[in-house]
């Protein structure tokens, strides 16, 4: 149960937190002016933190969040409306990398900035295996290759259409086109009986993405080693994953060997328009 605690000598007792909880669980107390749990409200609050997030004096205080702990949100210091344009504009997926390893720190930095990536109602399932060894990394891409061999041989209907058969001989001709000789694999995962993996891993893994471009470094989506986890024991024991788990994402990562300089051009969105 997550308890609530409000500082009432600084608390403005305006009722914006009641209005802007997403669950409905908090009331104004109407003898002391002030937030307060409805009854049972503590043991289904999904401790998303918005109540605590919009205080501007900081007089709410969780059980699981401190305000002492918090980062100030420095409103002047957030990017323009251009800058946040050119970034998603301007991230590329990168797929040929410096022959340089990717410090720990990095990957730390990156990770730390997924964990704010919305969950529904805030499950945060996401959990994350980074594979952070060049030849680690060159064995998974092997384990891709055998499982899409097989594939082959079976005359899979997925393996002629993803075309497995260019990316077997690509392999065999030293060329690594699974995971694109990357020094580091990041998995985003989560587990099978919960039915928000899937689209928290992407949404996860997007956040990875565009942290990665943000910091100056490449990232790429690994789709084929996504698909070989899930579907192949032995690409998932190279890893280690277990079987519980299921894979919602794989990411390249690494320092890009080269800078792009434009901006390509994309469809026009296709938009249907209501009242």
């Amino acid at each position: 149960m997550i308890t609530l605690k409000v500082n009432k000598k600084t608390c403005k007792g305006d009722g914006k937190c009641v209005e802007i909880c997403p669950i409905k669980i908090l009331r104004m107390n109407e003898k002391e002016g002030v937030p307060e749990f409805i009854p049972g409200g503590g043991d289904i609050c999904i401790n998303c933190g918005h109540c605590f997030a919009f205080c501007p004096p900081g007089s709410i205080e969780l059980s699981t969040m401190d305000p002492k702990d918090s980062m100030r949100l420095e409103h002047s210091k957030l990017p323009n409306a251009h800058q946040v344009e050119l970034l998603l504009k301007g991230r590329r997926s990168i797929r040929t990398y410096k022959d340089e390893p990717l410090s720990k720190e990095s990957i730390e930095k990156l990770l730390d900035c997924c964990r704010y990536a919305p969950s529904g109602i805030n499950r945060q399932p996401v959990n994350w295996l980074v594979v952070n060894s060049k030849d680690k990394v060159h064995e998974l891409s092997g384990s891709v290759i055998n499982w899409m061999e097989g594939l082959l041989q079976a005359k899979s209907p997925l393996a002629e259409s993803f075309r497995f058969d260019r990316l077997v001989e690509s392999w065999k001709n030293c060329e690594d086109m699974i995971c694109r000789s990357a020094p580091c694999i990041i998995i985003a995962y989560g587990f099978k009986d919960d039915p928000l993996v899937p689209q928290s891993c992407t949404i996860s893994a997007t956040y990875l993405e565009l942290s990665a471009f943000g910091f100056g470094l490449g990232a790429c989506w690994a789709g084929y080693v996504n698909m070989a986890l899930n579907m192949s024991d032995d690409a998932r024991k190279v890893v280690g994953l277990s079987g519980r788990a299921a894979a919602g994402a794989a990411m390249m990562v690494g320092h890009p060997k080269y800078r792009y300089n434009r901006i390509p051009v994309r469809n026009t969105a296709k938009a249907i328009w209501k009242g």
